[in-house]
């Protein structure tokens, strides 16, 4: 229960950042978000192991496993805002929301602790997915996007979903060999490193782009706090044989999302989408009880 309860807190947290991503994506270039995102928690929490002395500890397998997780974090979240920047989020949140139903698989797979009822919550979650990717017959609901559109959206979301499933499940083992927060600094390092290089070789190859100025940037350094919070929050759910509840209870980002974008940005949500978002609910409502 512990696990479900930091994985719904995770889950409040990533959620309003993706619902932030469908501003911001529209006016910053998604790699400068995302190297905005790890460079700002790579720094606070640097700082704070400088003030403690109490850096990260040196394990070679954790190590590998938090560098591989910070490369696969930039991936991640790179088909992510692509999804979200394209719309609409409550198919693009969703789909990259199945990623609970591969690492529930993986962990269950490697042996960590799993029931039946687990299973029955990310059938739910995965139907829920599922159905949400499906265009509606009302055109008066969605009618800027049709079928062929949704299904693309839901691929990079479905994209999303299958590095982070991957990049969790590292995550996870580095946070159980070095404790949530060096776990989280060395993948917001790394991914910050990746970023970094991939940004210097594009502004080679195309010049530095037209930034927006202004009070975007305080949106973007708010997804900054929020998405750092969001895997803090994960991996201390994650710890003491924690890690599937700590994942059902973080899928539920998606109808967090799919609610801020509908409140803060007027994006329509349909009475399916509704519906099917409930279902997801209710697959991490069974997870609660088992």
């Amino acid at each position: 229960m512990i696990g479900l309860i930091w994985g719904l807190l995770g889950a409040l947290f990533i959620g309003v950042s993706d619902g932030l991503a469908k501003k911001t994506t529209q006016t910053v270039p998604i790699l400068i978000i995302i190297l905005a995102i790890m460079a700002f928690s790579s720094l606070a929490l640097a700082m704070l192991f400088a003030v403690t002395d109490n850096w990260p500890q040196w394990h070679a397998y954790a190590w590998t496993a938090s560098a591989i997780s910070g490369l696969l974090n930039l991936i991640g979240l790179a088909f992510l805002y692509h999804a979200i920047q394209r719309g609409p989020v409550a198919v693009a949140s969703p789909a990259s929301g199945s990623f609970s139903v591969m690492l529930v698989i993986i962990n269950g797979l490697m042996g960590h602790p799993f029931s039946w009822g687990h299973m029955l919550a990310v059938i739910l979650v995965f139907i829920g997915v599922v159905m949400l990717t499906q265009p509606d017959k009302k055109p008066n609901q969605e009618p800027q996007y049709d079928a062929k559109w949704l299904r693309v959206t839901a691929y990079y979301g479905l994209a999303a979903a299958t590095a982070i499933s991957v990049r969790f499940y590292l995550a996870q083992d580095a946070g159980d060999i070095l404790g949530p927060l060096p776990s989280l600094f060395l993948n917001r390092l790394f991914a910050c490193l990746f970023t970094t290089l991939i940004l210097v070789f594009m502004l080679i190859r195309s010049g530095v782009p037209n930034l927006p100025k202004g009070g975007i940037w305080w949106l973007v350094l708010l997804q900054a706090v929020l998405e750092s919070l969001a895997l803090w929050a994960f991996l201390t759910g994650s710890s003491d044989g924690n890690r599937i509840a700590a994942t059902i209870g973080f899928s539920a980002y998606a109808a967090v999302s799919t609610l801020v974008a509908w409140l803060l940005f007027g994006e329509r949500v349909s009475t399916k989408s509704w519906l099917w978002i409930g279902i997801i609910a209710l697959g991490v409502s069974i997870a609660s009880a088992v």
